[in-house]
């Protein structure tokens, strides 16, 4: 059900992915920054993945990650807010003869969700886009949505708490950033940190704990923590 007090996860905070050349900018630049296929087998590993599994995978982007774990399980559901991703993602899997995942509109908490427990959930860079209070209602509905036993994989932008001077490590993290990425890449990390809603590690891990989630694992590159837990 939709309360009008509910946090409208459609609304886009940073980057604008309703715009098409974003999204295709996007895809290029993390085809480019990232090995996805070998990122895919580390999270299948880390939930365990069978072939008759169900997966759901929570801001899926341009299912770049969906499709390669489409390989080794029965199906996967892929969501994400928004539409122009979407249909981004089902031209790939079209042209990639994939028809094992089903793409669909909706985020951690409106839109689609699971009519049945799933056997395991991932999401990546996707639950900052929600502020606190929001991403443990998030995780609260993550638990409910998972088997007993299944494992969810989270990996996103955390913040480190023992981090003595935040204005040095920031300044160091950007740097590295734009002799990586480029400037633009750079400056979208800049509006991220600045606007988005990122969060302590101390308090990401009271919100799995809270939620049910058991932690086993995990793993910290930079400012990116993945975090892989069961129910």
């Amino acid at each position: 059900m939709t309360h009008p007090w509910q946090y409208d996860e459609s609304v886009q905070i940073g980057t604008d992915y309703r715009d098409e050349n974003e999204v295709r900018e996007y895809d290029e630049r993390m085809q480019c920054l990232r090995d996805v296929a070998k990122e895919a087998a580390g999270i299948a590993e880390a939930i365990a993945i069978e072939p008759g599994f169900t997966v759901w995978e929570i801001g899926t982007g341009t299912g770049e990650c969906a499709l390669h774990l489409s390989r080794t399980c029965k199906k996967v559901i892929a969501s994400d807010v928004s539409p122009v991703m979407l249909a981004y993602a089902r031209r790939k899997a079209e042209e990639r003869g994939v028809e094992n995942v089903e793409f669909a509109l909706g985020g951690f908490l409106s839109g689609f969700q699971p009519e049945t427990q799933v056997d395991a959930i991932v999401s990546q860079l996707a639950l900052h886009h929600l502020p606190d209070f929001w991403k443990a209602r998030a995780l609260d509905n993550i638990a409910q949505k998972l088997r007993k036993g299944g494992r969810f994989y989270l990996r996103d932008v955390v913040f480190p708490s023992q981090t003595p001077d935040f204005d040095a490590y920031f300044e160091a993290l950007i740097a590295g950033i734009r002799k990586q990425g480029g400037d633009d890449f750079a400056e979208k990390t800049i509006r991220h940190i600045k606007s988005e809603f990122s969060t302590l590690d101390w308090i990401l891990e009271g919100m799995l704990n809270r939620a049910g989630l058991r932690l086993l694992r995990k793993d910290c590159s930079g400012f990116l923590m993945a975090y892989v837990c069961e129910r």
